[in-house]
C-alpha cells in the first residue's frame, strides 16, 4: 500500500512540472510571390566623393621645360581660371612681336613685358573656364603666338583645367639663338629682328593693332652693338645732319658718325685690328704646313670631323686653329657664317643649362670658297675675346655645312678648371 502511494505521488509531482513548462509556438512563414522581381537599389557617389580630373598627357601641368630644335614649335600648357603662366626665354633672346589672341580667353601681361623683356605672363581671360567633367576630350581655349628676335616662332595653346594645382606657373623654353639663326638663314627667312636692317622688312607686319611689338629699352640698345651676345657685330649708327644752303648733300648721305672717338683712338683700334688679323694668317700658315699636328678628332657630324690645336690666349684676344675633315662621299660646302663659338654653363652631369655667343674679332679661312673636296682638309684661324670660365663653364666652337645648317659639327676649346 505504501509503495502504491509512493508510486502516485511521483506521477501527480511529474504531470504538474510538465504543466508548467511553455508550449513552442509554430512561427508561420509568409508565402512568396514566385511572379516577384527582386530590386536592388544602388546608392550614387556624392560629388564631393568624385575624384579630381588627371590631366591629359597631350599637355604640361605643373611645370614645363621645352628643349626647341625647330622653328615652327607648339607648346600645350594648362591654365587655370584663377592663375597665370610665365614663360621664361633664353638671355640672349627675348620677344620681338606678340599676337595675343582672344583677349576674353587669354591676355599677355604688357608692364610685366616692359619690366622684364626676357620672360611672357599669360592671364586667363573672363571667358576661360574649364570644361564640365564628364567631357570626353580637351582642347586648347586660348593661344598666344610670339615671334622671338632672333626670328623664332613660337605658338602656345592654352587648355583650361579646373584644378588650380595643375596650373603650369612657369614654363622655361632652351635653344640655342645662333642654331635658329643659322636655321633661318639657310630657309632664307629673316633673323636677327632687333636690328635695324630686319626691323624695316618686318614694319608692315608688325602694323595690325592686335599684335605687340616689343621695343628695344636703351640699356638694351647698348647690348645690341659690337659686345652683344648674339655674336654679330651692329652696324654702325648712320647720321644725316640737317642739311643747310652751304652744305652739298651729296657728301652727307651714309656718313657714319662715331661720336665718342677722336682720331686717334680710331687709328689705334685700326691698327689693333690688323695686327690680329696678321697675326691670324700667320698662325694659320703655320698650321697648315703641320697637318700631323691635329691628332684628335670628333665623331663626324654630317660629314664634318673637328679637332683643334691648343688656343693661345693673352690679354687681348684668344687665337684658336681649328682643322675640319670632309668624311662624306661629296664635296661640302661650309656655312658662311660660321665658325660660332659659344660659353656654355653647364651642370655635373655635363647638360647645358645655358648658351650665350662669344664675339669673334677676326675669322681667316684657308679658301674663301668655303668647299672642302672629298676626304680634304679646310682649316680656320679664329681670334675671339677670351672670357673669364667660372666653375660650370666651357667654350664650344660649332661649324655647319650648308646641307645641315641646324646640326652642325662641335667641339670643345676650354673647359673650366674642376
Amino acid at each position: 500500500m505504501k509503495i502504491l502511494n509512493s508510486l502516485l505521488l511521483v506521477f501527480c509531482a511529474s504531470a504538474l512540472l510538465h504543466a508548467q513548462q511553455p508550449k513552442p509556438v509554430a512561427i508561420q512563414r509568409p508565402a512568396r510571390c514566385r511572379t516577384c522581381v527582386r530590386h536592388v537599389v544602388r546608392v550614387s557617389p556624392s560629388p564631393a566623393s568624385t575624384q579630381v580630373p588627371q590631366a591629359s598627357a597631350d599637355f604640361f601641368v605643373g611645370e614645363a621645360r621645352v628643349d626647341v630644335t625647330k622653328d615652327e614649335t607648339v607648346v600645350r600648357l594648362a591654365m587655370a581660371q584663377h592663375g597665370s603662366v610665365l614663360i621664361e626665354l633664353p638671355a640672349n633672346d627675348g620677344p620681338r612681336y606678340i599676337i595675343p589672341g582672344d583677349p576674353e580667353m587669354a591676355t599677355v601681361d604688357q608692364k610685366a613685358l616692359e619690366r622684364n623683356k626676357r620672360a611672357i605672363v599669360v592671364r586667363p581671360g573672363t571667358q576661360f573656364v574649364p570644361p564640365l567633367r564628364n567631357a570626353k576630350a580637351r582642347t586648347p581655349a586660348a593661344t598666344v603666338t610670339a615671334q622671338m628676335r632672333s626670328g623664332l616662332v613660337v605658338t602656345f595653346l592654352f587648355y583650361p583645367v579646373e584644378d588650380l594645382a595643375q596650373n603650369v606657373h612657369r614654363c622655361v623654353l632652351s635653344y640655342n639663338r645662333d642654331e635658329v639663326v643659322a636655321r633661318r638663314r639657310a630657309a632664307g627667312l629673316p633673323v636677327n629682328l632687333d636690328t635695324g636692317e630686319s626691323r624695316g622688312e618686318m614694319t608692315a607686319q608688325s602694323a595690325a593693332s592686335i599684335s605687340i611689338s616689343v621695343e628695344s629699352s636703351p640699356d638694351e640698345k647698348k647690348e645690341s652693338g659690337p659686345t652683344a651676345s648674339s655674336g654679330t657685330a651692329a652696324p654702325l649708327a648712320l647720321a644725316k645732319p640737317e642739311s643747310s644752303p652751304k652744305t652739298n648733300p651729296s657728301l652727307l648721305v651714309d656718313a657714319p658718325i662715331i661720336p665718342l672717338l677722336d682720331s686717334g683712338k680710331a687709328n689705334d683700334r685700326a691698327k689693333e685690328s690688323e695686327t690680329i688679323s696678321a697675326k691670324g694668317r700667320e698662325a694659320l700658315q703655320q698650321a697648315m704646313k703641320k697637318p700631323m699636328q691635329f691628332k684628335h678628332w670628333t665623331k663626324p657630324a654630317h660629314g664634318l670631323a673637328l679637332s683643334i690645336l691648343p688656343p693661345k690666349t693673352s690679354n687681348d684676344f684668344g687665337l684658336v686653329i681649328v682643322a675640319v675633315k670632309n668624311t662624306a662621299s661629296d664635296p661640302l660646302k661650309l656655312s658662311a657664317d660660321g665658325p660660332d663659338l659659344f660659353l656654355e654653363m653647364i651642370d655635373d652631369q655635363g647638360k647645358p643649362l645655358n648658351i650665350e655667343s662669344i664675339k669673334k674679332l677676326h675669322s681667316e679661312p684657308s679658301d674663301p670658297s668655303g668647299v672642302i673636296p672629298r676626304g680634304g682638309v679646310f682649316y680656320y684661324a679664329i681670334a675671339y675675346v677670351p672670357p673669364v670660365l667660372s666653375a660650370h663653364q666651357r667654350i664650344k666652337l660649332a661649324i655647319g655645312q650648308t646641307n645641315a645648317a641646324d646640326e652642325p659639327a662641335s667641339i670643345v676649346l676650354a673647359n673650366s678648371g674642376r
